[in-house]
């Protein structure tokens, strides 16, 4: 008997999840489908399947074990597929879409749990809810992800580079859950902000300790026990996933055609005070006039852009950091001229809906309520006709812990699956 497992390096989105099937309706469009909600999201399914069938179900844009798409014959490309005359919907890259059939999302893919256990020749010891990444050895599914080729350097010479990162100061933002499959961690009582987010270009501008480089002299005298700071205050700034001036190079123009984040860095200059770290998303357009997140323009003229405040962080020179929180992280923007995220609530979750009860159904009624408050229409920011896009739900701790949750709506799953489908030039990748 095999054990599901989730690896250390899994990301928590990207999960596949036993369940049992309950409450399949007919889908409104097709008499030869039906429909079932998991975690809130509903997947169209074949007739096929049965009122308490157990299946694995995988969620929107991950990426499911090729042998396993090729056991179950689902290739669009039927030479891929075990049965070489049958066909199904899956891509070459095993990446499950957010797509509509009929006129009804379909924001994941079911299969029975049998089908599994027939490909790994085994049984499979498991509980209903249970999430997994591998199932013993084996690597069942992931996060899809688009590989990029990216140089060393501009010129294709190998140039010496040293890290100025010194260890405890330099933070990455921590990735969001998705709200939907956990709704029960926000209590009525749990302090929250909900908050707008936009899209795909996600930035770091940190005042924190890095490591400087030395003169001949300093190095001479340091080999003679001279003691020598090699530790100083300074800006570093980077992507979601890339510190963008992490290494002293000859080459300081960087390895990307693009840097918008350098640009933003020569605009804020002095406003990120000395041990703060600060976490927003760019805006509108680059410098050189290419829109960063499609058909989103925030409201932007061509050619210009704008950034938002959503996270801001203390870091002594021990590496203790240091939370703010939304109240504070607003008092912070204001003092220092910057904008923050759009600020929908805040305050304790049952009185965002007072209406609700908080005794029967309430988890159920508020994320029923968040959806049709939050993600049901058109993004209110932007000139150009582009549905909602999502809001955090961030719940405040202490300032040393706090927990961030994402709703996305469904309208902008869809679209978030055709821009990945065109392989659309996403800076933040």
């Amino acid at each position: 008997m095999k054990k599901l497992i989730v690896s250390d390096w899994a990301n928590k989105n990207y999960l596949a999840k036993v369940v049992k099937l309950q409450n399949i309706r007919k889908h409104n469009n097709a008499d030869s489908l039906n429909i079932v909600s998991v975690d809130f999201q509903d997947v169209v399914i074949g007739k096929d399947y049965s009122e308490w069938d157990i299946c694995i179900f995988f969620p929107s844009e991950c990426q499911v074990n090729s042998g396993f798409i090729s056991h179950i014959n689902w290739f669009r490309h039927t030479h891929l597929n075990k049965d070489q005359s049958k066909a199904g919907f899956f891509e070459d890259n095993c990446r499950v879409k957010s797509i509509k059939l009929r006129w009804e999302f379909s924001l994941g893919f079911l299969i029975p749990i049998r089908e599994m256990e027939t490909f790994i020749n085994d049984s499979i010891g498991y509980e209903v809810g249970d999430e997994f990444d591998y199932i013993g050895d084996i690597k069942i599914v992931n996060k899809y992800e688009i590989v990029k080729n990216i140089p060393t350097t501009r010129n294709g010479k190998q140039e010496k580079r040293i890290s100025r990162i010194v260890d405890g100061q330099f933070r990455f933002h921590v990735d969001t859950e998705n709200l939907r499959r956990c709704i029960n961690v926000i209590q009525p009582d749990s302090l929250i902000s909900v908050t707008y987010k936009v899209h795909w270009t996600s930035a770091i501008y940190a005042n924190v300790l890095t490591k400087r480089e030395l003169s001949w002299k300093e190095k001479l005298a340091k080999m003679f026990g001279v003691n020598v700071n090699e530790e100083v205050y300074d800006v570093l700034y980077g992507s979601r996933n890339v510190i963008k001036n992490e290494y002293e190079t000859k080459d300081k123009t960087g390895f990307y055609d693009t840097d918008i984040w350098g640009e933003v860095k020569q605009e804020i200059r002095d406003n990120i005070p000395v041990w703060y770290t600060v976490y927003w998303e760019i805006l509108g357009y680059t410098g050189g006039g290419k829109n960063i997140q499609a058909e989103y323009d925030y409201g932007c003229a061509h050619w210009g852009h704008k950034f938002m405040v959503y996270r801001v962080t203390f870091t002594n020179q021990n590496g203790l950091v240091f939370e703010l929180n939304t109240k504070e992280i607003r008092d912070f923007c204001e003092r220092y001229w910057l904008i923050p995220v759009h600020l929908f609530y805040y305050g304790a979750a049952q009185y965002l809906f007072p209406d609700l009860d908080t005794e029967n159904d309430w988890h159920i009624e508020f994320i029923k309520r968040l959806e049709k408050e939050f993600t049901w229409k058109n993004c209110f920011i932007c000139s150009n006709n582009v549905p909602e896009e999502w809001v955090v739900v961030r719940v405040e701790k202490n300032h040393f812990n706090f927990e961030v949750y994402k709703l996305k709506s469904f309208e902008f799953m869809e679209y978030e699956s055709k821009q990945i489908d065109k392989n659309w030039d996403n800076l933040e990748w």
